[in-house]
């Protein structure tokens, strides 16, 4: 779904993979509508990508270390050309049975899609984040934790840097996991952000009467859940109640339920379904307004056709309304609406131990209250990816 990400495992189910590795990939992908406006062009979009990774349990402790680098080539607007790049670590800590905690930490490039910055715009988005967590078992089943994470955003393009922005955040509450599949976690989550740099124009390009500044101070509380009874059925996500306010252009404060619940199942021996719900405030990649309130729902689920072949398919839709506007909420400017859908489908074949190649075809279309916003982009691609 664009723009949308549902919710992760709470605790995923172990899965030690070789100490080290090494991991490839060759995509491409040929775009009817590759800056994603109205009428624009047709381009090929070739994206490669090799990485190392390392998972290591030692004693109580687990740690994980990738890196990746991404090169991507448009075979004919070479000027997008750009390197992306992903570097990651995490250490899942333990001291006796008393103790436990995470430390993630993780750092990236990659260019923003053209749909969320506007036509042509050839932003390079730099993010970094780390969080700290720490638990204490109360009693077998029962433990308090407390978590500590902050995420920083920056733009290439000046013309963005009202979106840059840098975010902190602060947990406390308590974990339920009576050592079966269920793990669920009841916290009070409080969230500050800054933004360096002064919003000046509104959702269609007009001055505003002031600059704005988007620094916002949030509160929710939130159950997050993790229940996986079997290898192939989990339900996880959260639910909360989410309050957020600004000291500058208090209309656009928020006050309502936020969830991100994600469910697989099988549906027959070869088949399993997966769906998820969403209802969240995401940061604005627009510089002209601070955060999107973003409904939807998708489906997507897959045929394993054969011990080798497997197809996935995904129906997604979106509403997506830009509320963080200021002039939407003085009424000068109404509301941007956007609604997103995404239909696609896609074919991958093992060819050897660690080797796979694929096929797809993708359409994702949107249309919007201010038509200028109304596109479709169709896309057929291939690939193959590789780990050693």
């Amino acid at each position: 779904m664009c723009g949308a990400a549902y919710a992760q495992p709470v605790t995923a189910p172990p899965e030690i993979a070789d100490v080290f590795s090494v991991e490839a990939g060759l995509d491409m992908a040929y775009h009817d509508n590759v800056f994603r406006t109205q009428g624009g062009p047709s381009d090929t979009v070739v994206r490669a990508q090799i990485g190392l990774r390392l998972d290591r349990v030692i004693g109580l402790q687990r740690v994980e270390l990738d890196a990746f680098v991404s090169p991507v080539r448009y075979l004919q607007y070479s000027d997008y050309n750009y390197i992306g790049y992903g570097l990651g670590a995490a250490w899942h800590w333990a001291a006796g049975r008393a103790f436990f905690g995470d430390v993630l930490v993780r750092a990236g490039r990659d260019q923003t899609a053209f749909e969320l910055v506007g036509a042509y715009a050839n932003n390079l988005q730099t993010l970094a984040s780390v969080r700290v967590l720490g638990g204490m078992r109360l009693t077998q089943a029962w433990s308090a934790i407390a978590a500590l994470d902050q995420t920083h955003s920056s733009n290439s393009l000046f013309s963005l840097r009202a979106a840059d922005y840098s975010r902190t955040g602060v947990e406390v509450g308590t974990r339920y996991a009576p050592e079966t599949a269920l793990e669920m976690d009841l916290v009070w989550r409080h969230e500050q952000a800054n933004y360096p740099y002064r919003q000046v124009f509104d959702s269609t390009g007009a001055l505003l009467p002031e600059a704005v500044d988007n620094a916002y101070t949030q509160d929710s509380p939130l159950v997050r859940l993790g229940y996986r009874p079997t290898d192939v059925t989990r339900l996880v996500g959260q639910l909360g109640y989410t309050r957020r306010r600004y000291d500058n252009v208090p209309q656009r404060d928020f006050n309502g339920i936020t969830t991100a619940i994600d469910a697989e199942w099988p549906m027959s021996g070869a088949t399993t379904m997966r769906a998820g719900v969403l209802r969240s405030i995401e940061v604005a990649e627009l510089p002209t307004a601070n955060y999107v309130d973003v409904r939807g729902l998708a489906v997507r689920p897959f045929w394993q056709v054969t011990a080798r072949s497997r197809i996935d398919a995904v129906v997604a839709l979106s509403m997506r309304r830009y509320l963080g506007d200021p002039a939407t909420v003085t009424g000068t400017t109404p509301v941007r609406e956007d609604r997103v859908q995404q239909f696609g489908l896609e074919w991958r074949y093992q060819i050897g131990r660690r080797t796979w190649v694929s096929a797809s075809m993708r359409q994702l279309t949107r249309s919007s209250n201010y038509s200028a916003y109304d596109f479709t982009d169709r896309w057929v691609g291939v690939g193959l990816q590789a780990s050693f």
